[in-house]
């Protein structure tokens, strides 16, 4: 079975990792950084997402047919996340969310994304945007 997944990498934002390490975003274990892994699209394969979506942005990205890569600013990855998630109703409509246990888990995860996100990153930055199969 195929898998994919989507996520930022940060190595240009030294104020984040410094943050990351000193354990600002963990509980006592693991910290919790929601750019590890974007929330499972409402359709299609990451990497023929982000794909698509650089082409229609005129961003440049590297392909190798298994991981494909943007250099992105945060507006960029805001954007992405807009382009992605907008239109589907498990994310936006509380009546139409999937729940597990009661909680709604793909909307509170992207909840979480965007929060970090508008927070945590720097618009003066460049990040990362990733996408692969495996």
């Amino acid at each position: 079975m195929t898998m994919y997944n989507c996520w930022i990498t940060y190595e240009s934002d030294r104020a984040l990792q410094s943050r990351i390490q000193r354990g600002d975003f963990s509980d006592g274990g693991e910290p919790y950084i929601p750019i590890g892994h974007l929330p499972a699209p409402p359709a299609a394969c990451w990497t023929s997402i982000l794909r698509e979506w650089c082409q229609k942005n005129e961003i440049k990205f590297t392909d190798d047919g298994l991981l494909v890569s943007a250099k992105v600013k945060k507006s960029h990855i805001e954007d992405f996340i807009q382009h992605v998630y907008a239109r589907d109703a498990f994310y936006f409509e509380p009546a139409k969310m999937l729940t597990w246990k009661g909680r709604a888990y793909l909307a509170n995860s992207l909840t979480d994304l965007r929060a970090f996100i508008a927070q945590q990153l720097s618009s003066r930055l460049w990040y990362q945007l990733n996408a692969d199969e495996f």
